[in-house]
């Protein structure tokens, strides 16, 4: 079918107006990071008639906390990305391979209750258990309570592309005398990878954005980014360049990484989109 030139000019605006909404909030918060605290409050609000400033920045530097706060950002989010993405691919294969197992339809119904909980309802029994075991203020609790809550979504998600790999790859592997375990590492992993890393991006956004759990099971030497942003906010006032400036910094790892797996990213999202 041939597409007329009405049809491309409203697909087109359609396009820039979705890519407007979604880059703006970016925008504004880029630009009240080094607008200075008059500018930042000015009434209509300047979006470029402004003399740009990095005082925010540096005052933000210039807390010796926020360091070590955004290194405990990243090892939080890293480890527990990895530790799901490794259980997560083992539990995925073993409900899409042997789908008849007895219990099946109720640990999939279990995972998804699990992960639609709201969170306090678990945290606060987390807390207690913590505190019990002395790892209240811990990364690896935090890393091990992160990786449990997004456990059942990424299992979700990586069922269905180990389900969309063809039984015959396995089966002629088996034929040629792979072991489960070389099967599993050297063959259904590599077909697998866009759809891990596609996983990946999304449960490390939710580690990464996360600040229920931290706020409550995090101190001062656990501390991560979410939290330590909305400290910016107090009962009298409102710190919006320092806030803007730590969101920036705090975009930076994230775009850094869906930029180098772009190629995986929509590869997985793509992937069972046409069927045969």
């Amino acid at each position: 079918m041939k597409t007329t030139k009405k049809e491309k000019i409203s697909g087109y605006s359609i396009l820039i107006f979705a890519s407007f909404l979604a880059l703006f909030p970016l925008f504004w918060t880029f630009s009240t990071s080094i607008k200075n605290r008059v500018d930042t409050y000015t009434l209509p609000p300047k979006f470029f008639d402004f003399t740009p400033t990095f005082k925010n920045y540096s005052s933000l530097f210039a807390i010796d906390a926020f360091p070590k706060i955004y290194l405990n950002t990243i090892f939080v989010t890293v480890m527990s990305t990895l530790i799901v993405l490794v259980i997560g691919s083992l539990s995925a294969y073993a409900i899409a391979r042997r789908s008849r197992f007895r219990g099946r339809s109720s640990l999939e119904a279990l995972m998804i209750a699990v992960r639609a909980l709201p969170g306090i309802v678990l945290l606060l029994p987390l807390y207690r258990l913590s505190s019990f075991f002395g790892l209240y203020d811990s990364l690896w609790a935090l890393v091990f309570i992160y990786a449990g809550f997004n456990l059942p979504f990424a299992i979700w998600l990586l069922t269905s592309f180990f389900r969309q790999i063809p039984v015959e790859i396995e089966e002629a592997a088996r034929v040629d005398g792979a072991s489960n375990t070389r099967m599993f590492v050297k063959i259904l992993l590599p077909l697998a990878m866009p759809g891990i890393m596609a996983t990946g991006v999304f449960i490390a956004l939710l580690s990464w954005n996360e600040f229920l759990i931290p706020v409550i099971m995090a101190g001062e030497e656990s501390k991560t980014l979410p939290v330590f942003v909305a400290g910016f906010i107090s009962n009298r006032t409102l710190d919006w360049g320092p806030m803007a400036a730590a969101a920036t910094i705090a975009l930076i790892p994230i775009v850094i990484f869906t930029i180098f797996i772009q190629k995986y990213l929509v590869a997985g999202l793509s992937s069972g989109a046409v069927k045969e």
